[in-house]
């Protein structure tokens, strides 16, 4: 049995009241889970980065059936449900259920172990044990605009862009719902013992000062690099501030280069590079996303690649990415595979790209060092703060 028809179980088998549980804005203070079922938390979603920390159950028989051979619900499953003050239904009566994500803190051999609710090939099975195998786990659930994404300790467990999610015959909607209805209530679901808080995000901000259009630069690409190329070390972690430290970046004035920013990485199908944008101010602009499939710009750019990827299975590839000029540019090798000239307020936000950071990226991708490039304390010895240690 599948891990939809052990949630409906979960379901069934229980009954909440409102809960006094009320957000915790702060990433200092974690709040206890005291029931089974707490319903209707305030709690933001697009707003906050929800964090649950407890500890991984022990001795799990991680292979159970019943005596017919089929599979048992997941007794450790957790359940997080959502409300919107939105009248989905059309019925006159707001804050109706937007649906739920569940998941489990360990892998199971059989059944799947994600599960998120509206988006087409909504199940997901954990490709190792979850978490590094550690038994202290923080889980972050983080709902963007165009995708949601599971991390626990750090690592990476699942993401969703709503755009591949979109097939559904779901009569309130798509997996998009996440990213474009306002969520402001949370149900905890089996989660009794365990502990939450609310991490801040940095929103998508619009510079308020003048912005003097870019002069014309010469990158110095084209000379021998004056530094060899640096690894791609991942800000999305609690020392890097969820990528909102500049210790943990690249300062370069970006959008003054027209030749743009070379990576060597992995290109894959669905899941993204990413590269977190700063102003000059420090402050995050938003964040550049690509795949083989899909770009995705922060608050402006949402398409498919318009023309096909050059693609080595298994191997590394360099990927150019430029902001020169108002206009997004992406190039594989020699191929232009994206591009997009931006106007209106899109135009002026990036305008000022002084810092760069990498998100959810491994040890093995590099960056190109060029002239003018400044790493942050974080950066310095090239272990990525000893995440990437040989």
């Amino acid at each position: 049995m599948l891990l939809l028809l052990s949630i409906f179980m979960f379901f069934g088998a229980t009954y909440g009241k409102d809960s006094e549980i009320r957000i915790v804005p702060t990433s200092e203070e974690w709040k206890p889970i005291l029931t089974s079922f707490e319903k209707n938390i305030e709690f933001p979603i697009q707003d906050y980065i929800l964090e649950i920390k407890g500890t991984k159950p022990e001795n799990v028989d991680r292979d159970p059936e019943y005596p017919d051979g089929g599979f048992t619900p997941k007794e450790h499953t957790m359940i997080v449900g959502f409300t919107t003050p939105a009248d989905l239904n059309r019925n006159g009566v707001a804050d109706d259920t937007l649906g739920h994500v569940a998941w489990n803190p360990i892998h199971y051999t059989k059944g799947h172990d994600v599960f998120i609710e509206y988006c087409h090939q909504n199940y997901k099975s954990y490709s190792s044990e979850p978490c590094g195998g550690a038994t202290e786990q923080i889980w972050a659930w983080d709902f963007q605009s165009d995708r949601v994404q599971l991390s626990c300790n750090g690592i990476l467990e699942h993401e969703m862009i709503y755009e591949y999610g979109e097939y559904t015959t779901n009569p309130a909607g798509d997996c998009s719902l996440f990213g474009t209805v306002r969520i402001t209530k949370l149900d905890f679901r089996h989660l009794e013992g365990w502990e939450y808080r609310g991490i801040e995000k940095t929103k998508f901000v619009t510079p308020t000062k003048e912005i003097v259009p870019p002069t014309v630069f010469t990158s110095p690409f084209t000379e021998e690099p004056t530094e060899p190329p640096r690894k791609t070390c991942d800000c999305w972690n609690a020392a890097c501030g969820w990528c909102t430290k500049l210790e943990c970046a690249i300062k370069y004035k970006v959008t003054e280069d027209s030749e743009g920013i070379t990576i060597n990485s992995r290109l894959w199908w669905k899941r993204t590079n990413n590269i977190v944008l700063f102003n000059s101010a420090g402050v995050k602009v938003g964040e550049l996303s690509w795949s083989r499939r899909a770009v995705f710009l922060e608050g402006c750019v949402k398409c498919r690649v318009m023309a096909r990827v050059p693609f080595t299975p298994k191997q590394l590839d360099d990927w150019t990415f430029s902001l020169f000029d108002g206009e997004l540019k992406i190039t594989t090798g020699e191929k232009l595979v994206s591009h997009h000239e931006l106007i209106g307020q899109c135009r002026e936000a990036y305008a000022d790209i002084a810092y760069f950071a990498f998100a959810r990226s491994s040890c093995e991708g590099t960056v190109y060092m060029k002239r003018g490039m400044e790493v942050g304390e974080a950066l310095e010895d090239d272990t990525c703060n000893s995440q990437c240690e040989d």
